[in-house]
């Protein structure tokens, strides 16, 4: 039999074998993520400390920028001594969907504190948007339902901080939501990875 050539020369084998292709790659992310996943824990548990700092402590100003650049220098220490060990790892698209983010957070974040304009809930609510449309546009890549959960989390976030204006429940809100969206999605995906490497090696064994 003769392959059935499309209009643009593409033959249905080649199809099925980019379908393939595209499979395996969202597969790979998703165990990249996993992979991953304690930088997700890192960030939420970060939030907490940030929170705690800018409420209890002085100097609340540096709380958020203290904060953020020490969750990025961590992830740079550990990821630099992993490509050392592993060579490089990991989804480039996702990887810069965080790297984006994270950059215009951390302007945006720096910028509101110097310029005395944080804490409003339009400035949380932000935050909150930033950070879901982080998880959503990984989520759209990756295919992956659990991820856009916690994307939908930060985005109700989001949208109640224009309802809960206190300072308390802005807290409360952004609290639920680094919880939730970013620890407990973390954890998930730590478990996910450790569930289908144990499972590779039962199967090689």
């Amino acid at each position: 039999m003769i392959d059935f050539e499309q209009d643009n020369g593409t033959t249905r084998d080649e199809l099925v074998q980019r379908l393939a292709l595209m499979e395996t790659m969202i597969a790979e992310g998703r165990r990249s993520t996993g992979r991953h996943g304690w930088i997700f824990v890192m960030w939420g548990v970060l939030y907490f400390a940030a929170i705690g700092w800018a409420i209890y402590l002085p100097l609340a100003r540096w709380a958020w920028p203290v904060c953020i650049a020490a969750g990025f220098f961590t992830i740079f220490i550990v990821e630099s001594r992993r490509k050392r060990s592993n060579g490089p790892s990991g989804n480039r698209s996702i990887e810069a969907v965080w790297r984006v983010m994270g950059t215009a957070i951390t302007l945006y974040v720096v910028a509101a504190i110097f310029s005395h304009h944080a804490g409003s809930p339009a400035y949380v609510a932000a935050i909150l948007f930033f950070i879901g449309m982080a998880h959503a546009t990984s989520a759209f890549i990756l295919r992956w339902w659990a991820q856009g959960i916690a994307a939908a989390i930060w985005f109700a976030g989001g949208f109640a901080c224009f309802f809960f204006t206190t300072d308390a429940e802005l807290i409360g809100v952004f609290l639920l939501a680094a919880f939730f969206g970013m620890i407990l999605f973390g954890l998930y995906a730590m478990w996910l990875e450790r569930k289908r490497a144990a499972a590779l090696v039962q199967h090689h064994a």
